[in-house]
């Protein structure tokens, strides 16, 4: 920047990009404008810098002190903050007056630059067309700052800003070590969720709720303040006022929690946020990313809670099915993509899945503070540490054998047809009576084989089976786009499942070699393989089978007559065949909750 070069900034959020351009602006004489999105965010930037005796203001429409144009031509700013509809919609010419006085306008800085870019996750139009800023004021350089942006964005930064062909890129680590990535599945409300992370006690401080809609933002506000949490509520719904005074409050610690739709916290100044919680998936993967990203900037450690259900990622892609068909929605669809693999994850570490989206390249140190998926790893190589029956029958790399499961259900996609939603997939699998069944798919061989497993179940194998590459995964707009339940005629999109060229040698030929299908179980299928129920040989003692027989009885105090009786009926889980009493064979029900030789067995004679 002291040689006059142009900027291209990809810095994590706590690395200090706000000094590359306060710095130049105290050390050199003249003016820095500063092009950033939000009013909110101007004002607090500028009163740190009046705090710091810098001499700051901002334009715009939120500026109510008009002694402020006057002070401008006196030179009497070192940092001038500006919004990109400001340079858009006329403030050019108080541009041109700036940099015709004094010493002029010695630097442009476009911060969160990732707005710029179609291809970043927060496009902003008016931020497409700073470009201009080249044209009218050629001999200015410009630096461009973002803590997200991925090799495409960046290019896309520096063809729509017009950097010069020897800017320099500076790209530094995304990685934020200091947070802690955790993911639970939604329980019975977002009190009971919630509250139940805020009481760890390691972890205690200011805290974001991000919430998907307005409405929901104002539910979980309401639930947490029944709850006994001191909670306030922000959303662009809400007037300048009351946003104004969250604002404030949260960044004042006269509440310690908010719960808020991500209108808030761009750039927000305040560096001791202990936890950000997401009730409700995210957006997409490089939004996580940004609003995770105002936790812990005093590099502290800090921890990011994710509570999601899959209906979650229904709205997302309503959204997405608005976008216009194109390399665009394509990209954004991906994004989503790679954001349902990081929350649906069952062993691999979150980080790493997060970091390599950024830089296929990266290399993180996995260890138990990283996330909650090597904690986990972690304490299973603990010596003595308990072990659950889903953990032990999993392979190193966190997989389990899902052939049988997996195969049903690409048979019933097969029987079907391609390119259909997963509902009908888990319809056909579950036997259901609705009348979105036709009557062909009652006649195929796995009509209501998979009632073993639940509709949550069936929906992530079916997204598992989408990266494991036996299903791909396209979203489909109807021709005339038109359909029933959206109201008013308007568009609507849907997620479709086909067998790719693997799935159907798969089904083809299921006892071939390679045909055995682990997968790494999300949360929801860790669920349903909590009890796990099967005939097994065991070597246990032998007992006569007489009526003192029923006397005996196991660990749990239930008898054997009628453990045989019970066990078959688990959860509503069938075993595939009779059991014979009379073989050295048993069924055996294994608890998750507890370790297998607490579990009494006992055969007959």
């Amino acid at each position: 920047m002291f040689f006059g070069m142009d900027n291209n900034v990809v810095m994590a959020t706590g690395y200090g990009k706000s000094l590359c351009y306060q710095f130049p602006a105290v050390f050199r004489k003249g003016v820095c404008v500063v092009v950033s999105p939000l009013i909110s965010l101007m004002q607090d930037q500028v009163l740190g810098l009046q705090a710091a005796n810098i001499p700051a203001c901002f334009l715009g429409s939120g500026q109510l002190d008009r002694t402020v144009y006057s002070q401008l031509r006196c030179n009497s700013f070192r940092v001038v903050y500006v919004t990109p509809e400001f340079v858009g919609g006329g403030g050019l010419g108080a541009l041109q007056d700036l940099h015709a006085g004094g010493n002029g306008i010695t630097l442009f800085a476009v911060d969160e630059a990732h707005c710029v870019s179609q291809w970043g996750h927060d496009f902003r139009t008016a931020y497409r067309k700073l470009g201009v800023l080249r044209d009218q004021f050629p001999s200015v350089p410009i630096i461009s700052l973002t803590a997200t942006a991925t090799a495409p964005v960046i290019q896309d930064i520096a063809r729509s800003l017009k950097l010069s062909k020897n800017a320099v890129v500076t790209v530094t680590s995304f990685n934020r070590p200091n947070l802690y990535l955790e993911v639970k599945p939604k329980g019975s409300g977002a009190a009971e969720d919630i509250t139940l992370v805020l009481r760890d006690l390691g972890i205690e401080g200011p805290t974001i709720v991000y919430c998907p809609t307005k409405k929901s933002s104002e539910d979980t506000a309401a639930a947490l303040r029944s709850a006994g949490v001191e909670c306030s509520v922000y959303h662009a719904g809400l007037g300048p006022k009351q946003r104004k005074k969250a604002h404030e409050d949260f960044v004042k610690d006269k509440v310690g929690v908010i719960a808020a739709t991500v209108a808030f916290g761009m750039g927000i100044d305040k560096p001791d946020v202990r936890r950000v919680v997401h009730y409700g998936a995210p957006r997409d993967l490089e939004s996580y990313y940004q609003e995770i990203g105002r936790a812990g900037r005093d590099g502290m450690p800090s921890v990011c809670t994710v509570f999601y259900s899959s209906k979650d990622f229904l709205l997302n892609k309503y959204f997405l099915g608005q976008l216009r068909e194109g390399p665009h929605r394509d990209h954004r669809a991906e994004m989503q993509r790679k954001l349902e693999q990081l929350l649906s994850a069952g062993s691999e570490c979150r980080r790493a899945l997060l970091l390599r989206h950024f830089d296929a390249n990266c290399v993180v140190e996995q260890q138990a503070r990283c996330c909650d998926n090597c904690t986990r790893r972690e304490q299973k190589k603990l010596k003595g540490a308990f072990v659950s029956r889903v953990e032990s029958s999993m392979d190193e790399s966190g997989c389990y054998d899902f052939t049988n499961d997996a195969l049903l259900f690409m048979k019933a996609l097969q029987g079907i047809g391609d390119a259909s939603a997963v509902g009908n997939v888990v319809l056909v699998l579950r036997g259901s009576n609705s009348q979105k069944v036709k009557a062909y798919w009652r006649k195929l061989s796995v009509f209501a084989q998979g009632k073993h497993r639940n509709e949550s179940f069936w929906k992530a194998l079916g997204k598992q089976l989408v990266l494991s590459g036996h299903l791909v995964e396209e979203l489909i707009t109807p021709s005339g786009g038109r359909g029933r339940g959206w109201g008013g005629g308007r568009t609507f999109s849907f997620s479709a499942l086909s067998l790719t060229h693997l799935g159907r040698q798969c089904c083809v030929f299921p006892g071939s070699w390679g045909s055995v299908i682990r997968l790494a179980p999300t949360t929801e299928m860790r669920d349903e393989l909590r009890y796990v129920v099967k005939l097994t040989p065991i070597p246990t003692r032998v007992v006569e089978k007489t009526d003192a027989v029923n006397k005996e009885t196991s660990a749990q105090g239930i008898s054997v007559a009628s453990l045989h009786g019970f066990l078959p009926e688990v959860r509503g889980k069938r075993l595939s065949r009779p059991v014979d009493k009379h073989v050295a064979e048993t069924p055996v029900a294994v608890r998750d909750d507890q370790p297998v030789e607490d579990q009494t067995t006992i055969i007959y004679k």
